[in-house]
C-alpha cells in the first residue's frame, strides 16, 4: 500500500472518575498527517499511470455517472454497495412523538443524510486488519504543549503502535480531525 505518517501529539487530559480526585497528566497520542486531499482530477490521472486504456476524461465521465446514480438510487432509499470499497446508505434523524399518528415526515424529520460502511469482507483492503498490514506506519513528536516538533529516527512499525484512547476518564479522546 504506502506509508501513513503519524504526529504523535501530547496533551494535558483529566484522569480519574467524576467526584472523585481527578489530576491532570500528560498523554501522546496518534495523528495521521494528511498529505492531502485527492479530487476526481487527481484519481483519474492516477488511475491512468496504472496503465488503463482509458483517458483521463473517459475516467472522469465514468465516475461522474456513478456519482449521479449513486445519488439517484439513495434518494430513492437503496444502500449502494460498491464491491471491495463498502456501502453507501441514506440515514435520518427524527424527532419522536407520543402517538404514532402524530409523527409527519415533513415535520419531525430533522436530518436526512448519507452513512459509509467500508467493505469489511475478508479480501478488502480497507477491513482494519488490512490496512494495518498494508501500510507502514511512521511517526514524529509533536508536543501541543510546548508547539515544538521533535523529529524522531525514522521507525517504520510493520504493526504500528495504535492509539487507541479507550480509557474511562481520559477527557482527551481522539485528536483526529
Amino acid at each position: 500500500m504506502g506509508t501513513i505518517e503519524i504526529k504523535k501529539v501530547e496533551r494535558k487530559v483529566t484522569v480519574g472518575k467524576k467526584g472523585e480526585q481527578r489530576q491532570q497528566v500528560k498523554k501522546t497520542y496518534g495523528k495521521i498527517i494528511y498529505r492531502g486531499t485527492m479530487r476526481l482530477t487527481d484519481m483519474a490521472e492516477h488511475i491512468m499511470k496504472h496503465g488503463s486504456i482509458y483517458t483521463e476524461d473517459v475516467v472522469i465521465g465514468v465516475i461522474t455517472k456513478l456519482k449521479s446514480c449513486m445519488q439517484e438510487m439513495l434518494a430513492d432509499g437503496y444502500k449502494v454497495k460498491v464491491d471491495g470499497i463498502g456501502t453507501l446508505y441514506p440515514v435520518l434523524t427524527s424527532k419522536g412523538v407520543a402517538d404514532a399518528k402524530d409523527f409527519s415526515a415533513t415535520e419531525n424529520v430533522t436530518r436526512l443524510g448519507i452513512a459509509f460502511l467500508a467493505d469489511q469482507s475478508k479480501k478488502s483492503a480497507y477491513k482494519a486488519s488490512a490496512m494495518r498490514q498494508g501500510a507502514t506506519l511512521s511517526t514524529q513528536l509533536y508536543s501541543e504543549l510546548t508547539g515544538e516538533e521533535t523529529p524522531e529516527p525514522s521507525n517504520s512499525e510493520e504493526n504500528g503502535g495504535g492509539s487507541s484512547n479507550s480509557e474511562s476518564g481520559n477527557g482527551g479522546g481522539p485528536v483526529n480531525p
